[in-house]
């Protein structure tokens, strides 16, 4: 069997393992829901050009969360003044997953989306227009017929909710 060959057999049972989880770390991170995959892919192809630099010693969990997050940052780099990251307290409420295991991301992926559901609806279609249509305040506003302040100050609250509602559930606690 060739080295390469090797190489590869080791590495494809450890992208199946952790290819989920690294997608939601990469979301954490702040990187738009659009670039996730391609940030966690060539995070991927840098461990496995680089995998003989890896120690065994050390959980591929977090030598592959270090990769992403080197990537990550040149990716907010590159995008300069495009819109591509969350919003700032949004990502801070993301990064709750930054140090993570594993299965706790997975844990507070749950509790992100348990949050989100109980919102109300006129709070989550406010979410879902700046996020997912990625409209700034100043369209939102003038598509619900509101001032931009006005929509800011409600984006604001909504993530403020978010945010408690996923640090209690992360806690044990109900938000």
């Amino acid at each position: 069997m060739d080295s390469q060959t090797s190489l590869h057999d080791r590495f494809t049972p450890l992208v199946a393992e952790n290819q989920g989880w690294l997608r939601a770390y990469v979301r954490s991170l702040g990187v738009e829901a659009s670039s996730v995959d391609d940030v966690a892919q060539e995070a991927f192809l840098v461990a496995y050009r680089r995998f003989a630099e890896y120690d065994p010693e050390r959980p591929f969990a977090a030598w592959l969360k270090g990769i992403a997050k080197l990537i990550a940052a040149n990716e907010r780099r590159r995008a300069h003044g495009r819109s591509r990251l969350v919003e700032p307290s949004l990502a801070a409420v993301l990064a709750a997953v930054d140090d993570a295991e594993p299965a706790e991301e997975d844990a507070l992926a749950r509790h992100l989306a348990d949050c989100l559901q109980r919102l109300p609806e006129h709070s989550r279609e406010l979410l879902r227009l700046r996020y997912q249509d990625e409209l700034d305040a100043s369209a939102l506003g003038e598509r619900l017929g509101r001032d931009g302040n006005a929509v800011r100050q409600a984006l604001f609250r909504v993530r403020e909710l978010v945010r408690r509602c996923v640090e209690g559930a992360a806690k044990g606690t109900p938000a």
